[in-house]
């Protein structure tokens, strides 16, 4: 077994649940690799601790807000479904239907409504007479209504307070298949402006779906000169590296001349250079 075969297994392992020949492949691994072992150490460590706190009841407000949630998903999906199951009008292949993710209660309850009536009126539309009152027009006025909430919903969660609301509000564009300029821009904003580390590499890894787009890539480009985050100059400056975009060439170079830049960023700078 190699490292990340011991690793998968190592909870297994400390809980004495495997079977003494893997055990022992284990135990034998352990005594040899330096890194498992001291992941080995840090998992024992955490479960150690967790044995030994109280445990804690959640409210019984819990359960009924996770059932809203849960609903409102379902009700969600269904919609989509629905709309999904018919080809739009430009011809194109239908896609599998995606669940929506509203991370607000409210917005949950609110969009729940909305998409269960749409839902239900949808279902009646299309599966009592589809050849008669539905065509091809209704469907992509239906989808494109949808694709208007999706993005509504995430323009109000991108400015949450909460860095993993607005993480979950980028990773949002993950399911619209072509997102519009003031999606991509919203997106930009997000991976230049935002305070987060974490918020700004989900947005660059957004951005990164689009990066074929040259718009896109002269956009990154210029980010690449604002950020001084070592992760998100590394993960950009390889983004660009990939792309093999000669623009990037200049503030690479500059990241590379910086005193104050890491080792590990210029090693990612250079690798990046010569492929460009």
């Amino acid at each position: 077994m190699n490292c990340k075969d011991i690793q998968a297994k190592l909870i297994d392992y400390l809980d004495h649940k495997l079977d003494a020949a893997t055990a022992g492949d284990i135990r034998q691994h352990l005594a040899s690799c330096a890194s498992c072992s001291r992941e080995a150490e840090q998992l024992r460590e955490l479960l150690t601790a967790m044995s030994g706190s109280a445990l804690e009841m959640p409210p019984a407000a819990l359960r009924e807000n996770f059932s809203i949630m849960l609903q409102s998903e379902l009700n969600m999906q269904a919609t989509t479904t629905i709309i999904e199951e018919f080809p739009a009008a430009t011809g194109e292949t239908p896609q599998p239907a995606r669940v929506v993710r509203f991370s607000s209660p409210l917005w949950r309850i609110a969009a729940a409504v909305i998409l269960l009536a749409g839902g239900i009126g949808i279902g009646m539309l299309i599966r009592t007479k589809p050849s008669e009152s539905t065509t091809t027009e209704e469907i992509a006025a239906m989808r494109k209504e949808l694709k208007e909430m999706k993005e509504e919903v995430m323009f109000n969660l991108i400015n949450d307070e909460s860095a993993s609301q607005r993480i979950k509000a980028v990773s949002y564009v993950e399911q619209m298949s072509s997102p519009d300029q003031q999606v991509i821009n919203a997106l930009l904003n997000t991976l230049d402006h935002d305070k987060s580390v974490n918020v700004r590499l989900a947005s660059l890894y957004s951005l990164s779906r689009f990066a074929d787009r040259q718009a896109v890539r002269d956009s990154l480009v210029t980010s690449l000169k604002l950020q001084t985050d070592p992760i998100v100059q590394v993960v950009l400056i390889n983004l660009l590296g990939e792309k093999r975009e000669t623009k990037a060439i200049a503030p690479i170079k500059e990241i590379m001349t910086n005193k104050k830049t890491l080792p590990e960023v210029k090693d990612a700078a250079q690798r990046s250079l010569r492929t460009m």
